[in-house]
This record gives structure tokens, sequence and C-alpha cells, in this order.
């Protein structure tokens, strides 16, 4: 892959992060979803991203969710961002 594909790639992984964890926050906001149905749905992501710890990609995104679980944005204090 080249520089440009390969920035591209985590580009669009960091993008996609930010936006689904946004997304959780509003949701959490405006009372369509709780706090416990948040930490579901990042549950239900580790899960998905447990299938792909055998690549350095897949265990670097499950320690990410992992410390999205750590750091309370299921609980609505999306404020506080994990460490990459």
């Amino acid at each position: 892959m080249t520089d440009t594909a390969t920035a591209k790639a985590i580009g669009m992984g960091i993008a996609g992060g930010a936006i689904a964890t946004a997304l959780i926050d509003l949701l959490i906001a405006k009372g369509v979803i709780d706090s416990e149905e948040a930490r579901g749905v990042l549950e239900s992501a580790m899960y998905r991203a447990a299938m792909y710890t055998g690549t350095f990609e897949g265990l670097e995104a499950s320690k990410i969710i992992g410390d999205l679980l750590g750091v309370g944005v299921a609980a609505g204090s999306g404020t506080e961002q994990p460490k990459l």
C-alpha cells in the first residue's frame, strides 16, 4: 500500500470511530438510548472486533473499544477521550 492509501485507510478508521462515538453521545443526550444501551452497543462492537484479534489491526480495534467502555462514553461523558 502506498503512503497515501495507508493514510486514507487509517483516516477512514478514525473518522468512523469519531462519528460513531458522537452519534452514541447524541443519542444519549436526546434520551433515545440510555447508558446501558450505549454500553451494549460498544460491547457488541467489541465482540465483532474480537474476531480479528489475530491481526494487529483487530487487536488495536479491540483495545480502542475497551478504552471507550472504560472512560465512560457509554455513560454519556464523551468529553474524556481515550489515549490512542
